[in-house]
């Protein structure tokens, strides 16, 4: 074979496998929000390829395929992704500015007092508020346990939340007193 042959066989190769080789998407929203563009307005799938819009949300919005964020929901994404400090500096102009008034530990007292569970089965107020503090927080259940001084591999609290199940009565002591600081803690911040 002589070396003009081997060039065009290794070319003609490639492009056959550029052509006809599946391109692999995994099940992500991101790649069902494509697909659903492309095949029901590829005019708009074209644009955004082309980077004349700038992102897949306001493709979608375009077309009426995702509607668009309130302004609440776009608060709250930026909440959540602020760091403690922002948060405080948000929470200080918000003062200023006179629009609300934040609550003082005497009107947050009344909910920490409040019973976090019914015999050894925690409450549903309870998983939620220790879920919110969690969240806000980057905490695991583990992390939870670990924080009251329990052992870290304990699942005990895991369970509890998930599946109802019921906890020890030191677990549930323990648990008061940390909702209690770490509520207190988010007052302050």
């Amino acid at each position: 074979m002589s070396k003009k042959e081997k060039t065009t066989k290794a070319a003609d190769s490639e492009c056959f496998q550029e052509k006809w080789e599946p391109v692999f998407r995994p099940e992500t929203r991101k790649n069902k929000d494509l697909e659903r563009l492309r095949v029901r307005c590829p005019g708009v799938y074209s644009d955004f390829i082309a980077g004349r819009i700038g992102s897949l949300r306001a493709a979608l919005e375009l077309v009426e395929l995702r509607p668009e964020r309130t302004r609440v929901q776009k608060l709250k994404n930026s909440w959540k992704k602020a760091s403690p400090k922002e948060r405080q500096e948000f929470a200080t102009w918000l003062t200023l500015a006179g629009d609300i008034a934040l609550p003082t530990q005497d009107s947050h007292s009344a909910f920490s007092n409040a019973p976090i569970a019914n015999g050894r089965y925690l409450l549903p107020q309870t998983i939620s508020r220790m879920e919110a503090i969690m969240t806000a927080q980057g905490m695991t259940p583990a992390d939870v346990m670990q924080d009251m001084g329990f052992g870290a591999n304990d699942r005990t609290l895991l369970r509890a939340m998930a599946r109802k199940t019921c906890l020890r009565l030191k677990v549930i002591e323990a648990l008061a007193r940390w909702l209690r600081s770490h509520e207190a803690d988010a007052l302050t911040l």
